[in-house]
């Protein structure tokens, strides 16, 4: 299991995910460049709770979430999200799948 997590960015909604599914689908210069963002916080990252949202009901409701309140501007400090990988576990997948990839890149 590669750890992950995804929120809103008003943290109403936080979900912990295995993000495996992306792992296995993305190529190596996908997993290269969310390296390069640091794991999370960044584009590379969103797309693993995009495509993991697939898989998961818990983070397609929370982007149904964020459909339903991005004309609302009461709520201007929830129309987005930010995701975060687990180095630790991704590494582990790295090391047994592509571990060519492990002297690559730092992260």
């Amino acid at each position: 299991m590669i750890k992950a997590e995804v929120h809103s960015d008003d943290h109403n909604i936080e979900v912990e995910f295995d993000a495996t599914p992306w792992f296995d689908y993305a190529s190596e210069k996908q997993i290269i460049e969310l390296a390069r963002c640091d794991w999370g916080g960044d584009y590379p990252a969103d797309a693993v709770a995009q495509f993991c949202s697939n898989h998961d009901p818990r983070i397609q409701k929370l982007f149904d979430y964020l459909d339903i309140n991005q004309d609302d501007s009461s709520k201007k400090d929830c129309g987005g999200f930010e995701c975060h990988v687990d180095k630790v576990s991704a590494r582990v997948w790295i090391r047994a799948n592509y571990p060519k990839l492990m002297g690559s890149r730092k992260g």
